[in-house]
């Protein structure tokens, strides 16, 4: 009997030891509001669990990069939006500049409202947030535009993880800005000598004859050279009758640039001030450039020379427009042609041989300068297989130097990069000539010359000089091709400062240095492209104006292209929102006690344990006389 009550108390305590197990979990379940609260309870809940929490924390992370992003395209759009803005009101004054009314005071104050709303556009373009700079691309501690309206960033994009392999950019960077283009604009240029009649001054037109613009009865001959779209070089020459229209002009320039009966290359024709303007029929970046002469008998016996083009240079052959020294300005010199290969501005690691859009296979150069020292050399660059320049001083002594490329060989003609060039050009202005024919002393000369001056590609394209040792330079530099005048030979070639035909409209831009020549032209009075007083090169204000024009167009789309860039992160940053609410939904139904079932589980448990417990005395209590009774 003793035993029979041993073994049922053995079994209820049993049952109470479950039960108590069940009452605790249920009571931490009440009081955590969780089902588990450590992994072995169910290692199913347990992975779900923490696939689910690094889910939403990928999430949380995704919204923090998404907010921070937001802010930076918040602030850009801003700073696009003041932008544009400052930009209207630097056109309406423009506008206002053009007005005969207008006097030389009235301009000069304008010119100056324009420089304080430049500078303002400077400082947007400096815009900062959280201590970086907006327009810097991905140096974004690097302040953008200097004092002198350069760009000083790169054309790296900030980008951002919106999930997993997926990255996007929320930044526009100062070249896509600044240094930008519009690919719709057809590349202009324009001469800048009027025609007209001799006799009466009238601008003349495409139906009048070339007598009336020379005043005589003999034939003009013509000489028209340049470059295509691509960059490719062309050379003609021509005859025209003088009871032969300006219109017969025009065709033949056309024609050269290859123009025939069935399709154009380009479009030429007089404006109303009788310049000559061609236009690229082919928009986007282009090479297009054009230098134009002609000449005829007086009467005399001699050759009179009818110019189209006028620039304010100085040359160092006489008759070659590719021989204008670079314009000097305190320590800096600057080329005026933009060098391009394959439809991109090039830089000091573009081949010769693709801005030429040709071999440079024995073609020759020859530089005409004058050092920092002041001292006077003529040098012949030579290409070829073991490419060499040929430096020819003031007493007539020439010292030849081989060109090497960094591992020691000898430049190659077609090999040879404009990094290369401006070595050459930076040992010889600079004074520091190789001491011996060899590769080390080449490069040594190298060092030594970049230590004092430095030659580059600029942001537009252009060759410039900078004189490291003297902020009033005595460096004076030309260089042009030896057969730059020979119109029988059209081999490919490049121009680097010409009096040539001055460009009005263009794909690419460099923003600041342009609001610089329209502030000029207002201050000069210059309405259209003329060759009278100031700067013959100027543009005038209403092509300025449709410059300014161009420039709206193209910070509207970086304005629309922000926009967008903005609304696709809200969208990224609202989307993670809504995940992690579904997720944290999800992870509740999985996690999360239902109190009520709880509670009423724990009544259950409480009753069976009661139940328990009273059985469990009564085993406990149990005796034989109990039993008999």
């Amino acid at each position: 009997m003793r035993v029979t009550s041993q073994y049922l108390l053995n079994n209820f305590r049993s049952d109470q030891q479950k039960v108590n197990q069940e009452l605790k979990k249920v009571t931490e379940q009440i009081s955590s509001g969780k089902k588990i609260q450590q992994s072995h309870e169910d290692p199913g809940i347990y992975d779900d669990t923490l696939r689910l929490d690094s889910q939403i924390n990928d999430l949380q992370d995704v919204q923090k990069r998404m907010g921070k992003a937001k802010n930076f395209t918040t602030a850009t759009d801003d700073a696009l939006q003041d932008f544009t803005d400052s930009l209207r009101t630097f056109k309406s004054k423009v506008i206002a500049a053009v007005n005969d009314a207008v006097n030389s005071d009235n301009r000069e104050a304008i010119a100056k409202e324009l420089e304080e709303e430049k500078a303002h556009m400077m400082r947007l373009a400096n815009t900062q947030i959280g201590g970086e700079y907006l327009f810097s691309g991905s140096a974004t501690s690097v302040k953008p535009i200097d004092e002198n309206g350069h760009y000083q960033g790169n054309d790296r994009k900030i980008e951002t993880i919106v999930g997993e392999g997926v990255r996007t950019a929320y930044n526009i960077d100062g070249v896509s800005l600044f240094l930008g283009s519009k690919e719709s604009v057809h590349k202009t240029v324009s001469t800048n000598v009027a025609l007209k009649n001799s006799q009466t001054g009238a601008v003349l037109n495409g139906s009048d004859t070339l007598k009336e613009l020379t005043g005589s009865d003999a034939a003009v001959n013509f000489k028209l050279s340049g470059t295509g779209h691509d960059g490719s070089a062309l050379k003609e020459e021509f005859t025209i009758e003088s009871d032969e229209t300006l219109d017969t002009l025009l065709e033949k320039i056309g024609s050269a640039y290859g123009n025939s009966s069935t399709s154009k290359r380009v479009k030429v024709e007089l404006n109303d001030v009788g310049n000559i303007v061609v236009t690229d029929l082919k928009n986007g970046k282009s090479q297009l450039e054009m230098k134009l002469h002609g000449s005829f008998d007086d009467g005399s016996g001699t050759a009179k020379e009818l110019s189209f083009i006028k620039s304010d240079f100085t040359y160092a052959d006489a008759g070659n427009d590719d021989s204008a020294f670079f314009v000097k300005k305190g320590s800096l010199l600057k080329g005026n042609v933009t060098l391009m290969a394959d439809g991109k501005l090039a830089d000091n690691t573009t081949k010769l041989r693709d801005i030429a859009n040709g071999t440079m296979d024995g073609k020759a150069f020859i530089m005409n300068l004058t050092d920092i020292n002041g001292d006077s050399y003529r040098v012949n660059l030579n290409l070829d297989d073991d490419s060499t320049f040929t430096v020819r001083d003031s007493a007539g002594n020439n010292t030849t130097y081989s060109i090497y490329n960094a591992d020691g060989t000898q430049t190659k003609a077609d090999e040879m990069t404009m990094g290369q060039l401006n070595n050459i050009v930076s040992i010889v202005t600079s004074g520091e000539l190789p001491a011996a024919g060899s590769a080390d002393a080449f490069n040594d000369a190298v060092i030594r010359a970049r230590d004092k001056v430095d030659v580059s590609v600029n942001q537009s394209g252009k060759m410039e000089i900078l004189d490291k040792s003297n902020d009033l330079s005595k460096i004076s530099f030309s260089i042009y091709d030896n057969k730059a005048t020979d119109f029988s030979d059209t081999a490919p070639t490049i121009s680097f400062n010409a009096n040539n035909a001055v460009t009005t409209q263009k794909a690419e831009m460099d923003f600041f240095a342009q609001l610089d020549d329209v502030i000029d032209a207002v201050r000069q009075g210059r309405t259209s492209l003329v060759s009278e007083g100031g700067n013959p090169r100027n543009i005038g204000m209403e092509s300025a104006i449709q410059q300014l024009d161009q420039f709206d167009s193209h910070f509207n789309t970086q304005l629309a292209r922000i926009g967008a860039i903005e609304k696709s992160l809200t969208h990224t940053q609202d989307r993670a929102m809504t995940m992690e609410v579904s997720l944290k939904s999800l992870k509740s139904d999985l996690t999360d006690v239902d109190l009520a079932e709880a509670y009423m589980n724990l009544n259950e448990i409480s009753m069976s344990y009661q139940a328990i417990l009273s059985t469990v005395t009564k085993i406990n209590s149990l005796t034989l006389l109990n039993y008999m009774k």
